[in-house]
């Protein structure tokens, strides 16, 4: 089969021919039909995080993929070849990847196959961060740093869905699409310090931007509050000294609530966005756009023209011929 593997630390993406997986007994072998570009792909195959995040060299990339069971284990009972799946299963960048029913769920029906790959780590981190972690309620307010992006898009539409009163961080250009998806208001960072702009406190603060950023948070959670982070550790002195509880979440995907997710997706009541589509033979060209907001990492550094530029809202999709 053909994949895109990383052969060293900083080197390229190198397309070519690899063994097609063999399955265990409780695996299933997918061929896939789109998988996402994620952030953290890139900061693995830089290797500036090898301690944290190490890989088994050459890599192939990928944590998350849209697809057809094309062959399953004896001990796999609830698919059967030919079934449209999605899920999450490290290399993903490839035409077959071997993946276990319990990080998979059906495709949902209204969905293309790259919308469906845009959907399992970011839709997954959003609920493990604002359900598992938050424990967020109907009638509480949440406020959600980086609301635009593609964790804070999900979380955006699950906090609305349940009943919150969501308030996110963003660009002004970014008001209309968060309203369009359930936000009540945006708070654009770049014009004034969101604590100063808050009147009131909020039950949950969703940290997907780190630094000051969650520094401040403190100062606008309601005593008994929650801060929840998906970038970096929550200070428990800060915690204690504001009498709040903070944590920072590290993804655990599972079949059950990537299922929640797929109904709620499937009912409309959630929709997935993606930016931009590319040719998996050409990822390369695909982290240098992601890298535009990320900079730094594998290498790349992006131009001035590309770090403004504005993408559309949503994932980078790599599609496989």
């Amino acid at each position: 089969m053909k994949a895109v593997r990383v052969l060293e630390y900083g080197g390229p993406l190198v397309w070519g021919d690899v063994p097609t997986p063999t399955i265990a007994r409780d695996e299933m072998l997918v061929k896939i039909k789109s998988t996402a570009v994620n952030h953290v792909d890139l900061v693995k195959a830089a290797g500036t995080a090898r301690q944290v995040l190490p890989i088994d060299l050459p890599w192939i990339p990928g944590h998350e993929f849209s697809g057809v069971v094309e062959q399953i284990g004896s001990d796999v009972a609830a698919y059967a070849a030919g079934d449209a799946v999605f899920g999450t299963g490290t290399g993903a960048y490839a035409e077959y990847l071997a993946v276990k029913p319990a990080l998979t769920t059906r495709k949902p029906s209204n969905l293309s196959f790259e919308e469906a790959a845009s959907v399992p780590v970011a839709a997954q981190t959003a609920w493990q961060g604002i359900f598992t972690q938050g424990r967020l309620e109907k009638g509480q307010t949440i406020l959600i740093h980086g609301g635009a992006g593609a964790v804070g898009a999900y979380a955006v539409q699950l906090a609305s869905h349940a009943g919150a009163t969501v308030i996110a961080t963003a660009r002004s250009d970014d008001e209309a699409y968060l309203g369009s998806i359930g936000a009540s208001r945006v708070i654009d960072y770049r014009k004034a310090p969101f604590e100063q702009v808050l009147r009131e406190k909020v039950d949950l603060v969703f940290d997907l931007i780190g630094g000051d950023t969650q520094k401040r948070s403190f100062l606008v959670l309601k005593e008994g509050g929650h801060l929840v982070s998906a970038t970096q550790p929550v200070s428990q002195e800060e915690t204690a000294r504001h009498r709040v509880s903070g944590a920072m979440i590290r993804l655990a995907p599972s079949a059950d609530m990537l299922g929640r997710i797929a109904r709620l997706l499937e009912e409309g009541a959630m929709r997935a966005d993606v930016a931009t589509v590319y040719a998996l033979q050409d990822a390369a060209q695909a982290w240098k756009d992601i890298a535009a907001n990320l900079p730094g990492v594998h290498g790349m550094l992006p131009s001035a023209q590309d770090a403004a530029r504005r993408r559309p809202h949503g994932k980078i999709v790599a599609r496989v011929a």
